[in-house]
């Protein structure tokens, strides 16, 4: 008869795409792994994955073996999970993705916090600037702007917040302050863009709503990068209010043209769709939450 756990590991292997990355995700040896499914292959007398130093592959005989596996053992994991969501306290594993730049307003003393909430949990940060397929990638749940999601994706909207235009006092003494919009044109600006050349920024004022061609030498896939070369006074940059709040109060940017403000954008705490939403993933995003406006209110 198979044993379950080596199939689960077969199944990890698959998905992670490396003996190396599924130990990382299962929390044990690489060589325990492998030594599991290697009987796997044995009790099946069949090979399953060739391995080569650069990545796996499956065979004819693994690829079939993976794809009649892999929603039988999701499905028991689900079920394992959701039996676990019945135990009074949340108790197993909780992976997480985000963004490089989150821990940059967010601080990481929270998570001392929940983990001592919750001393059965055990929590996993997954780097997401790639914004990684939640299902393939066994996340629970991730966070991420509205803007980025699918009109089906499975969220809960954690903040709505808006952007505003900052540069450092030395950018602004050496270029000057510009007095409309349209001057905006004249300065460099720092773009969070994953497209090189000129962007547009979609701003609210007086007037109502303007959309402003803005033209850099400095771009970033994410907001962090952009915000440390504002600092450093390499032009002007549109970032949101919660980002650059302390650096504002400490002097290392001021605002700038302040009346305009972009429209508001949703921030998210994103489940896997269709899949049944771990009770302790649940209570992740409503602790982030409560966070997010404890730090709104200045707390």
């Amino acid at each position: 008869m198979l044993d379950l756990n080596e199939i689960y590991m077969f199944v990890e292997v698959v998905k992670a795409g490396s003996f190396a990355e599924a130990a990382r995700r299962l929390g044990m040896p690489a060589n325990t792994v492998s030594r599991h499914v290697q009987q796997l292959e044995s009790e099946l007398k069949s090979k399953l994955i060739l391995r080569t130093t650069r990545k796996l592959t499956l065979t004819t005989v693994g690829q079939s073996f993976y794809d009649q596996s892999v929603r039988n053992i999701e499905a028991l994991v689900l079920a394992g999970q959701a039996a676990a969501d019945t135990y009074p306290e949340p108790i197993g594993p909780l992976r997480v993705a985000l963004t490089a730049d989150f821990f940059e307003i967010f601080p990481i003393s929270w998570v001392t916090e929940f983990l001592e909430r919750y001393p059965g949990v055990n929590l996993e940060f997954v780097v997401d600037n790639a914004y990684l397929d939640l299902m393939a990638s066994g996340v629970d749940v991730a966070l991420r702007p509205g803007s980025t999601l699918a009109d089906n994706a499975t969220r809960r909207v954690l903040t709505s917040s808006h952007r505003r235009l900052v540069a450092a006092p030395k950018y602004l003494a050496a270029r000057g302050v510009p007095a409309s919009l349209e001057e905006l044109g004249q300065h460099d600006c720092l773009l969070v863009s994953r497209n090189t050349g000129p962007d547009i920024w979609d701003l609210n004022g007086p007037e109502g709503h303007s959309d402003v061609q803005v033209y850099g030498r400095f771009l970033a896939s994410t907001f962090n990068p952009v915000r440390q070369a504002a600092i450093e006074g390499l032009g002007i940059a549109l970032l949101f209010e919660e980002f650059v709040k302390k650096d504002i109060e400490a002097g290392h940017l001021v605002p700038v043209l302040d009346q305009y403000r972009s429209d508001a954008s949703d921030f998210c705490a994103v489940f896997p769709t269709h899949r049944h939403i771990r009770r302790i993933a649940a209570l992740f995003a409503e602790s982030v939450q409560n966070k997010i406006l404890e730090i709104k209110q200045g707390g």
